[in-house]
């Protein structure tokens, strides 16, 4: 759950890099004022995710690119960004850093926020800490950057640790996590102004519908009273409903049985209708078979009177019947035929009438029997129709109370109960919200347990070895995440001291965290820790109780023994000795063109002229 610097190089067009190697347990970068060692601070600052823009200066001139590499267990990432500010590109070798040699390990792009990222490495990630007493929310690089980089006005200023203004609780509450692994998560917030005048609001609201639920009620109605006359006016619907569906069902079986002679009087009457037209077209058939047999009995009577007359000359010209007439008309056989054919049909006309005569009786039976159904059934469902006017009637005259009055009443009842009940509810609401308007404060005590002396005790044997050997006592003061030095505050001492042991308690802070596996960057950045206490010249003589060159060769010989857990980076102006510096592996700044590293940025040498080829750390793959 912690990163490890691995190097700050920064670029430019047809410049050489400028580029600084951090070791895996501490780093020391010494030299004199205006060699960049601030820059440095600065530059790191920027990359973790720190927002502004870098200050420029001669030396920086033309370089416009910044690249942080940093491990974390077995992956390697790489930040870059714009020195002009702008977002951050995070590249990361998905593979283990350690491969065969000549394996691919390419750096791919992390789709991810670098303060995101950072919090994730720290084990951090979904922890809450108050951003005020009415505000949580996640940590951040911020947090992490905060605790874990001092620059060197941070290190003397008589200011708090956690800073001054709003972010001020949002440092306390990360303090807290580092120190004693436990987030505020539990902590209950306070109401925001914002929440509470939107109670007021609401509260408002609540008091104007009490005052017009109360205006429904009358001012001699309790909700007892109302809850009786309600069920007495429930117990007579309830009787009403059942005498209603007694008489429904007689009224159910009569319209039944009047819905079922209806039907068998459709069905009778249209048997009569049927029997009695057609028996009216047998009728009509009969008499024309009548006119048939009249017509033809004529006919036959004219054949045999023609049959019976002579044969007389013609009285107007002489002429004989032969000249005139078929002479076959004439022979006797003729008329007989006629005769006989008339006869014949005579005889067919009879026979259909004989016929149909035992169909008209049929007939007329079905229309007697369709007549006595219609009238039977014409009858019974008089009487059916008489019975259900005598059980509406009946019904009527049964029901002692107006169905429409006890509905009314029911209705009324009804909401006079609900107005009681919501009567209650806001009465309620209000008592809640009124406490919402207000809220007690109480002093938020953070249970850090053992954990700020265990801290104490590292920072206390730091400054030990540091030559502060007649230090008895220190301790974390968790509320204003500073040391207690003695009985004395840190802020109370000089310059040099407050800034020392400022160093200390962050380095212990940091171990702490580590060994007891809390959430932490794991990496230390000090700029110039022993540059105040050097000084010449102080406004507070007893600052230096102990001769600076003690403290300085006590400081880096401690630092050159340091092996973790963590990472510490120095940046210093102080002079190392030389056995020690071998010992460090320092960086030396010098400001001297002649001899050493002039300082962070190399002396000004074009070494090509064209465009810079893209940055895609290939430089560093090896």
């Amino acid at each position: 759950m912690a990163i490890t610097l691995k190097h700050l190089c920064i670029t430019g067009p047809g410049l050489l890099p400028a580029v600084v190697p951090f070791d895996g347990h501490r780093t020391l970068i010494r030299g004199p004022s205006e060699t960049g060692k601030s820059h440095i601070w600065d530059c790191i600052w920027f990359l973790l995710g720190g927002t502004g823009t870098l200050e420029q200066f001669p030396e920086s001139e033309g370089y416009d690119s910044l690249e942080l590499a940093f491990l974390h267990d077995e992956h390697e990432y790489l930040v870059r960004k714009a020195m002009a500010g702008g977002a951050a590109r995070v590249l990361v070798r998905q593979d283990d850093i350690w491969v065969a040699s000549g394996a691919p390990n390419p750096l791919e792009d992390l789709a991810q926020d670098l303060g995101e990222l950072l919090v994730k490495l720290s084990g951090a990630e979904g922890k809450k800490v108050l951003r005020s007493r009415s505000e949580k929310g996640a940590i951040t690089g911020d947090d992490l950057r905060h605790w874990a980089l001092l620059s060197q006005p941070g290190m003397i200023s008589r200011d708090a640790t956690v800073g001054k203004g709003h972010g001020s609780d949002k440092r306390v509450a990360s303090y807290s996590l580092f120190l004693s692994g436990l987030d505020d998560s539990a902590v209950e917030l306070y109401k925001s102004s914002s929440v509470k005048e939107q109670a007021k609001g609401k509260l408002a609201v609540a008091e104007s519908e009490l005052a017009r639920s109360q205006g429904l009620i009358p001012a001699d109605t309790d909700r007892a009273s109302t809850v009786a006359a309600l069920a007495r006016v429930d117990e007579r619907l309830d009787m009403f409903t059942t005498q209603l569906q007694a008489r429904s069902s007689v009224l159910k079986e009569l319209r039944q049985q009047i819905a079922a002679e209806a039907g068998a009087l459709a069905i009778a009457s249209t048997q009569l209708a049927s029997a009695t037209s057609i028996c009216e077209r047998f009728t009509l058939l009969d008499l024309k078979y009548s006119s048939d047999l009249a017509r033809l009995g004529a006919t036959d009577e004219g054949i045999a009177f023609f049959q019976a007359l002579e044969e007389t000359p013609c009285l107007l010209c002489g002429t004989p019947v032969e000249q005139h007439l078929d002479p076959g008309d004439l022979k006797p056989r003729a008329p007989k035929k006629y005769r006989d054919a008339i006869a014949a049909e005579a005889e067919k006309v009879r026979e259909l009438r004989r016929g149909l005569q035992p169909s008209v009786a049929h007939e007329k039976t079905r229309i007697a029997n369709a007549t006595a159904d219609v009238q039977r059934l014409t009858a019974s469902l008089k009487v059916l129709e008489e019975q259900e006017t005598v059980v509406l009637r009946a019904a009527g005259q049964e029901f002692d109370a107006d169905p429409r009055e006890l509905v009314e009443s029911h209705t009324r009842f009804s909401s006079l109960i609900d107005a009681f009940d919501e009567i209650a509810r806001l009465k309620g609401e209000i008592a809640r919200l009124q406490q919402e308007t207000k809220q007690k404060r109480t002093a938020l005590v953070r249970n850090v347990g053992s954990h700020g002396d265990q801290v104490g005790v590292i920072a206390r044997q730091m400054l030990n070895d540091w030559g502060f050997m007649s230090i008895q006592s220190v301790y974390v003061d968790p509320d204003a995440c500073d040391l207690v030095i003695d009985g004395r505050r840190r802020l109370s001492y000089g310059a040099g001291k407050r800034g020392l042991f400022l160093s200390a308690m962050t380095i212990a802070l940091m171990q702490h965290a580590l060994r007891e596996r809390h959430p932490h960057l794991g990496v230390v950045v000090l700029d110039s820790p022993l540059k105040a206490y050097a000084q010449k010249e102080s406004a507070d003589n007893t600052d230096r109780d102990i001769p600076t060159a003690t403290v300085n060769a006590s400081f880096y010989g401690w630092l050159s023994r340091f092996e973790g857990p963590g990472q510490i980076i120095v940046l210093e102006n102080e002079a190392v000795d030389p056995a020690t510096a071998r010992a460090l592996n320092a960086i030396q700044f010098t400001d001297d063109n002649t001899h050493g590293r002039q300082g962070f940025y190399p002396r000004r040498t074009v070494i090509a002229p064209p465009p810079a080829p893209a940055i895609d750390g290939t430089e560093f793959d090896n």
